[in-house]
């Protein structure tokens, strides 16, 4: 029973929030970024941050709570669709300081790290100037074969939880036979 809960705290990996990896927006102008979450996760918060370390938010700029769908701070908003189950982070005059890189995701308990992925986004001085105005306002992931929504975007950590969840597994079987052999010899 022990390790069907370990496995369920470390494992959050096969619940994701998918957003479009890269979006454009101009000097001034407004931005909006949809962020899409598996079922069971509507009422959970979903916010808008500032990377930290692996998983994790330095600072939230804009977050909803379980009571509250849409929240506001500043420049920043999002709108949760819990029916869609997207959400939509807008940003309102873009300056030069908001390029870089965020963090969309959904806030979970204490015992899970939150689910998010990495948004990159590009400020452009000039429309005319820019790639961006042959493309549309966010170029969104494929969705992955068998899934009713996109998964996280792919990198070095993608696999992170998985293989950290069977390192915890493998240690807890090794202490039981130590454990089992050290009982049943003595």
């Amino acid at each position: 029973m022990l390790l069907l809960l370990l496995t369920w705290m470390l494992l959050p990996g096969c619940w994701t929030a998918t957003g479009p990896g890269t979006v454009w927006g101009f000097l001034g102008g407004s931005l909006s970024v949809n962020c899409t979450y598996q079922a069971g996760q509507q009422t959970k918060p979903k916010f808008w941050c500032k990377p930290g370390s692996v998983f994790t938010c330095s600072t939230d700029i804009v977050i909803t709570s379980e009571h509250q769908p849409v929240a506001r701070q500043g420049r920043f908003s999002i709108r949760d669709n819990r029916a869609q189950r997207v959400f939509t982070v807008t940003v309102e005059g873009l300056a030069e300081g908001d390029a870089g890189i965020y963090r969309c995701g959904v806030r979970m308990n204490r015992t899970q790290r939150d689910i998010s992925d990495d948004v990159v986004v590009i400020v452009s001085p000039d429309p005319s100037l820019s790639p961006a105005s042959a493309l549309p306002p966010t170029t969104p992931r494929p969705p992955a074969a068998g899934t009713d929504a996109p998964r996280g975007s792919p990198g070095p950590f993608r696999y992170f939880p998985v293989l950290a969840g069977l390192q915890v597994l493998a240690l807890l079987a090794m202490s039981g036979a130590v454990l089992w052999a050290s009982l049943r010899g003595g």
